[in-house]
């Protein structure tokens, strides 16, 4: 029996509750979450009448490099009962999705896998981690605090100047959401709430130039008592070391801090010695729906003028396998179909993770997910040489 695939209502909060709490451990004590979600929708496969898979669509946005912002459709709760693993649901799930998105304009997709595996076959490839570590107390306690820096706790007074902080730091970034959009506004009064607090790194001028959001621990036991810290921002190398150094402060009553950071974030440069290897990961995936306008939003390199014909291959999304033509000049960049030109063929995965600046040329031909003619590979890896940078976990 095929099955109806439709957004979900809330006359389906219960049973959509019961398919998320079989598949990620939800409390028993847990609410069903009201339906559509804000900022979002679910989409539901039902077999006769019972919801047997679904996935959230979450509509939100990330920035580019250059000040600029993208659409994204972000996947999460994917979900299908255990009896009906392996019936093939999750693809017109998917496909289904991936149309919503193109009505609602969001050219590229992004999730955190469980397993990569079972979402490389709907055109995702990892591009990033986001990386949970343990840093000792000890590391921290011997960086020096930067004498131009000074330190405050914030207030909700403080919460656009915060919101301006993360908007200057994310501005040259590729990946990290923009915080704003109705599914994700994580720079609300909640982001000030207790039990969490946030601390404010001021510069010799006034100005906010770090934040870090932690959490204490219980207890003052320094072998027990941990520190937990969600986010932490610096724009500059002063203001990253009077972070980690005002962390460093609890050492007395604790042993460690646990950070949520990505895999290479530059603030871990500020620490005295190398960090020890993560002790959890989050793995991050994109896919590209629409390729001319996810291509045509990045910015080109000033000074470089090229036309680029390339093929796209092995997509899942409708309307992404084709013959394109890239064209950069002044800085900008512009993507369109094209019925001509030799060049290189990309698979689907292979310009994903080109996209999300997690694989050179070179290494996706020994991976196999790009062909064809060489000349103008190092033309691709300077157009897209900015790596993928997560903050957000959902």
């Amino acid at each position: 029996m095929e099955p109806l695939i439709r957004e979900l209502t809330d006359a389906d909060r219960e049973a959509n509750h019961r398919l998320g709490a079989e598949a990620f451990g939800y409390a028993p004590d847990g609410q069903p979450s009201s339906l559509p979600p804000v900022g979002g929708a679910v989409l539901g496969a039902f077999v006769g009448d019972e919801l047997t898979a679904k996935i959230r669509a979450r509509d939100d946005e990330i920035p580019l490099p250059g000040s600029r912002t993208l659409a994204m459709f972000g996947v999460e709760g994917v979900a299908v009962a255990p009896e009906a693993r392996g019936r093939g649901l999750l693809s017109p799930l998917f496909r289904a999705g991936f149309d919503r998105a193109r009505r609602v304009g969001q050219p590229i997709s992004i999730l955190f896998p469980t397993a990569a595996g079972i979402y490389r076959r709907f055109g995702y490839e990892v591009v990033g981690s986001l990386e949970q570590r343990e840093i000792p107390m000890s590391a921290l306690a011997k960086i020096k605090a930067p004498e131009r820096i000074s330190l405050r706790r914030a207030s909700a007074a403080d919460l656009d100047a915060i919101r301006l902080l993360y908007a200057a730091w994310a501005a040259e970034r590729l990946g990290p959401l923009t915080r704003i959009r109705p599914s994700a506004p994580i720079l609300s009064a909640d982001y000030l709430g207790s039990p969490a607090a946030v601390t404010l790194a001021i510069d010799q001028s006034g100005k906010l130039v770090g934040s870090v959001r932690w959490t204490r621990g219980t207890g003052y036991d320094p072998e027990t008592s941990v520190i937990e810290v969600e986010d932490l921002i610096g724009l500059t190398p002063d203001a990253s070391r009077a972070m980690w150094r005002f962390l460093g402060t609890f050492d007395s009553v604790s042993s460690r801090v646990n950070v949520e950071l990505p895999s290479g974030d530059e603030s871990l440069t500020a620490l005295p010695a190398e960090p020890a290897p993560p002790a959890k990961e989050h793995r991050y995936m994109l896919a590209l729906l629409d390729i001319p306008a996810a291509l045509a939003a990045r910015r080109g390199v000033p000074g470089l003028t090229a036309q680029l014909p390339f093929k796209v291959t092995g997509g899942f999304a409708d309307g992404v396998d084709g013959q394109y033509v890239l064209k950069a000049a002044s800085g900008e960049l512009h993507c369109s179909r094209t019925d001509s030109g030799v060049g290189p063929t990309f698979h689907a995965r292979g310009i994903a993770a080109l996209y999300g600046g997690a694989q050179r040329c070179a290494g996706l031909r020994a991976g196999g997910m790009l062909n064809g003619p060489t000349d103008t590979d190092p033309v691709w890896d300077s157009l897209f040489n900015v790596p993928t940078h997560v903050r957000d976990y959902f």
